[in-house]
């Protein structure tokens, strides 16, 4: 029968079986996490939890690096791992751009706290808080409750590498989405709020809930129009970095050095340069003590920082880990990343990689009510989708949105199906106010930003859709039932 290794006992027998095997270099990395992910849509609960643990290797062999994971703790399984890994990196032939893996860092280390309430969080305990949110969204007569989701992710890692690093740590968070639907007007509209933080105290589930119903009051009864101008458009903090994307989330992945190494940017070869207006800083920060994306540590083991990326308005550095730093002639900033945070897939399965952590753009000189004030005419916006499908090489975008009509300094109606299209390079230049206080959200601090001029669209439903519509009415109405719940 096979023996098992402690997870500790296993990272250690694999690193000296890599050296062993010939190995020039070595990583280890282990994982012990518990995660639980409780979400609710139409009615019906879905419940996902479970514990995983596991290592996984990265080798350092003739001039190149190969990577293997198991999750089975086993002597046997471990050599295999080390082994496909060292012929991994042996295959691809020699990296003229690979130097070395990390070593150790003279840099300072910030400290990001671990919240020990997070383990006296349970199913049973996100269940009531789900109930929670359902009712009281449902308890306003004017929405009903589409969809919610609870998780929470506790991680107890620790990375050893061949160099001299030999760091630990235990990292978690507990967050949350909520999602309500208005039936008011002739257009069905949603909106939904996100909230989470590294400890209990950063997030509150009544705060979560009475956010969405706020958001989902504001957007209710949109309207179309029929609509092509170049107008004013103000971002909201949620458009600008938002955890389901926005725009400067597509600036933050241009600035990412993996991108700027192969070309893939425009903002290859452009540190010193003004690559938009003075009032623009922008920010990644991974050592911010409350947000769930800060570590201690980056996924080389390397201490997180915070990097000014643009500094009122002129280009600093690109976000860095060992290997394109090295290839860049430049140094990492601790931008190395596993994925996994949070459920989004398994640390121990994927080698690091460059990752942002928290997007930071500082306040400036306005405030929204005189962003709003002085926009004769144009759109505040609060989401977009499609920004997936941009170019990222050239920064050309085309997307739809949801937002609200502007004219003559004030706020008019909802407005569904807009379409914004233009070049992020140049759009950034086009900045002309930044509210003063920053907006904190789940992984971003940022401020409402409006651009003096962009291409906006819009068309207004035909008249066979507006009669669809106008029967869907009727029948929920009638039956007091909607086809979406």
């Amino acid at each position: 029968m096979a023996e098992y290794y402690t997870i500790d006992k296993a990272l250690e027998y694999g690193i000296k079986f890599a050296e062993k095997k010939g190995a020039e270099q070595v990583e280890g990395f282990s994982s012990n996490s518990r995660e639980i992910n409780l979400s609710v849509e139409k009615k019906l609960p879905k419940l996902t939890a479970g514990i995983s643990s596991g290592v996984s290797f990265r080798v350092a062999c003739k001039g190149n690096q190969g990577f293997g994971f198991t999750k089975t703790l086993t002597k046997e399984r471990i050599e295999s791992t080390i082994t496909v890994a060292i012929s991994n990196a042996i295959s691809k032939g020699k990296d003229p751009d690979f130097k070395s893996l990390p070593m150790p860092s003279k840099k300072p280390v910030n400290k990001v706290p671990y919240d020990k309430k997070l383990e006296d969080i349970t199913s049973d305990v996100m269940a009531e808080d789900q109930t929670i949110m359902m009712e009281t969204i449902n308890d306003d007569k004017h929405l009903k409750f589409l969809q919610s989701q609870l998780f929470l992710g506790i991680s107890d890692d620790r990375l050893i590498n061949s160099n001299g690093i030999d760091i630990s740590g235990k990292s978690g968070g507990y967050g949350g989405f909520a999602a309500a639907i208005s039936l008011k007007g002739l257009v069905p509209n949603y909106a939904f709020e996100i909230m989470g933080g590294n400890s209990t105290e950063n997030f509150d589930v009544n705060d979560l809930t009475k956010e969405a119903i706020f958001e989902a009051r504001r957007a209710s009864a949109p309207k179309t129009m029929n609509y092509e101008k170049e107008v004013p458009l103000i971002l909201e903090p949620i458009a600008s970095v938002g955890l389901m994307g926005g725009l400067f989330s597509l600036l933050v992945n241009q600035l990412s050095g993996q991108n700027v190494a192969s070309g893939t940017t425009p903002y290859s070869d452009q540190v010193g340069n003004q690559v938009s207006v003075e009032e623009l800083t922008l920010i990644d920060n991974g050592i911010v003590p409350d947000k769930i994306s800060s570590s201690t540590y980056d996924g080389e083991g390397l201490p997180r920082e915070k990097t000014v990326l643009i500094d009122k308005g002129i280009l600093q550095t690109y976000l860095l880990d060992s290997y394109y730093g090295n290839k860049l002639g430049l140094e990492s900033n601790g931008k190395s990343t596993r994925s996994g945070m949070m459920g989004f897939g398994d640390p121990i399965k994927s080698a690091p990689s460059i990752g942002a952590t928290t997007v930071e753009i500082l306040g400036g000189d306005s405030t929204k009510e005189e962003m709003i004030a002085e926009t004769r005419e144009g759109f505040m916006v609060r989401s977009l989708m499609g920004l997936h499908m941009s170019d990222r090489s050239s920064g050309r975008f085309s997307v739809t949105g949801f937002g609200w009509y502007i004219k003559n300094g004030e706020v008019k109606y909802p407005v569904q199906g807009l379409s914004i299209s233009g070049m992020l390079p140049e759009l950034i230049k086009n900045i002309d106010m930044i509210s003063k206080e920053p907006k904190s959200m789940m992984l971003a601090n940022c401020p409402y930003i409006r651009f003096a001029s962009v291409p906006v669209t819009a068309k207004k439903f035909d008249m066979k859709t507006r009669f669809g519509l106008i029967m869907l009415k009727v029948i929920t109405a009638l039956t007091g039932k909607h086809p979406m719940f």
